[in-house]
């Protein structure tokens, strides 16, 4: 009778963890960034949308940034990728497989930041041209003799700003943000990319006296204005005053799914996003105050349809 009692107690406890894990949902997404914001973000929505039966798991691509986001989604290695949102295009333009990712959520603007020396390293072109560029516009290094450095995601967006942009200036892939500044002060290039919400921790220990920004210009602005949204930045001596520059969106981006837990898990992001960006907006990151309710990001990433479902109910608090 023990025996049986026993096999019984075991049965039960089996069933009891089964049920206990039937209808649970591990929601995974790449987070990786250079400024730690993608983290940043994630975490205050999990904070607001993780519960017993939905969980929120954020993964490390490993430094890779935007880049390696978008890639641990494309080798499904997770369910949604942070990314600002001209990575995608850049990918897209060259590989049509990519029109399968679709925005999940669109969030919060990520301006351009175009850095240049203030005093200038770089010569004036033409033959008979003397003395130093003095560069106050990213338009002013249109032709293949000057050269932008970027790391990371901010290597598809200068490559973009070069070629569909039409400035036709040399993109210089430097490997890591760490070396992008150094190769500002030494000459190695005249203008330096950086991609992110504002203000960005990049510029906190630079010499600010040495630098300024400037915005990217109506020459190459007018020709992508389908891919970006105008933005403006405002950094103590580093600008004087606002600027106007471009914006990419951090989005979140997924694609469809096959089976009916996938889908399921995105349905619950969007909504419990939907519902808890008021909260966020008064209580998180200052970024998420520039998040619109319903915006579909830019038009030219597809919208992802899904069915429409409650936000999942907390149970954790």
């Amino acid at each position: 009778m023990k025996s049986n009692i026993a096999r019984l107690s075991v049965i039960l406890l089996i069933l009891t963890l089964a049920c206990s894990l039937f209808g649970q949902t591990q929601f995974k997404v790449a987070a990786d960034s250079s400024s730690g914001t993608y983290n940043l973000m994630l975490g205050q929505i999990i904070d607001q949308c993780s519960t017993d039966q939905f969980t929120i798991v954020p993964v490390n691509s490993n430094g890779g940034g935007a880049v390696g986001n978008l890639d641990a989604l494309v080798n499904n290695k997770v369910d949604a990728a942070f990314l600002h949102s001209d990575v995608y295009i850049f990918n897209a333009n060259t590989d049509p497989t990519y029109n399968r990712y679709k925005t999940l959520i669109a969030g919060w603007p990520e301006p351009i930041h175009v850095l240049v020396l203030r005093n200038s390293k770089t010569s004036k072109a033409g033959t008979f041209a003397i003395g130093k560029l003095q560069i106050n516009s990213l338009s002013d290094l249109m032709g293949n003799n000057f050269k932008v450095g970027a790391a990371g995601g901010g290597v598809k967006t200068a490559t973009i700003l070069s070629q569909q942009g039409g400035a036709n200036f040399q993109v210089m892939d430097m490997q890591s943000g760490g070396a992008v500044i150094p190769a500002l002060d030494n000459g190695t290039i005249d203008a330096a990319i950086f991609v992110g919400a504002a203000p960005l921790p990049n510029f906190d220990k630079i010499n600010k006296a040495n630098y300024k920004l400037v915005p990217v210009g109506d020459a190459i602005g007018g020709r992508v204005s389908n891919m970006y949204r105008q933005a403006k930045i405002n950094y103590p001596t580093l600008t004087q005053g606002p600027i106007t520059t471009l914006a990419p969106i951090a989005t979140l981006l997924s694609k469809n799914f096959s089976t009916p837990a996938k889908v399921q898990g995105l349905a619950q992001m969007r909504a419990c996003f939907a519902e808890k960006l008021g909260w966020l907006q008064d209580n998180g990151s200052p970024n998420w105050q520039d998040v619109t309710p319903n915006d579909h990001g830019i038009p030219t990433i597809p919208w992802l349809d899904l069915p429409a479902v409650s936000a999942p109910v907390r149970s954790k608090k």
